[in-house]
């Protein structure tokens, strides 16, 4: 017999996307972004653009179900990955997946506010979050992460960071974008605004002209 009290869900989201309804925004009121899934093809771009290694410490803030930390360990032969959830339904699901692989001697799942993390073990940090998350985590990053640690962000700048890239741009692979930042370069190299050139000051002196 159907309880009238409880209420169905809606698979509407899980239909269309592939992900759950249970998964969304993280548990309480830390989260600072919902849990939308990154393409594998997305995850290894980001990891090959970080130049994962042999050495390397991965962390992923917001891992999910831990597919960039079993990439990073499978793929790339990263030393160490540690990802921070909030969400404890997707925590299951990433230690399920990490023993699976049997991969729980190289990878750690923290179900907590990764605010409140140690971030210096890290010479890579991976995130999926909003312009305004990452705004958060500067204060941190640069108090935190050792010099020549890398931040790849999926198609979300850090505002008023400069990229590694030449022109300061993203690296697009499809739709999407990565940033890739190095500390402390990202924060301490200031990109000289673009002067205007003789021709548009003349474009704009014959505009004052006419009024």
């Amino acid at each position: 017999m159907k309880d009238d009290n409880i209420k169905e869900s809606d698979d509407f989201g899980e239909r269309i996307t592939g992900w759950h309804n249970l998964l969304g925004w993280g548990d309480g009121d830390d989260s600072v972004a919902p849990y939308v899934p990154t393409p594998m093809n997305v995850v290894k771009a980001m990891l090959e653009i970080a130049g994962a290694g042999p050495g390397d410490t991965v962390i992923d803030l917001g891992c999910g179900d831990a597919r960039i930390l079993t990439m990073a360990v499978e793929e790339f032969g990263v030393d160490r990955a540690i990802g921070y959830e909030l969400n404890k339904h997707l925590v299951e699901t990433a230690l399920g997946n990490i023993y699976r692989k049997s991969l729980e001697k190289q990878i750690e799942i923290v179900n907590g506010n990764f605010m409140e993390a140690d971030l210096s073990p890290a010479t890579i940090v991976t995130l999926y979050l909003t312009t305004t998350g990452n705004a958060k985590l500067r204060p941190k990053f640069k108090e935190e992460l050792k010099h020549g640690t890398r931040i790849i962000s999926h198609d979300f700048p850090i505002v008023d960071w400069v990229t590694d890239a030449p022109d300061n741009e993203a690296v697009k692979v499809g739709t999407h974008k990565i940033f890739r930042y190095t500390v402390p370069n990202a924060y301490e190299v200031k990109i000289e605004p673009e002067k205007p050139s003789d021709d548009r000051w003349n474009r704009i002196k014959k505009l004052f002209d006419r009024l």
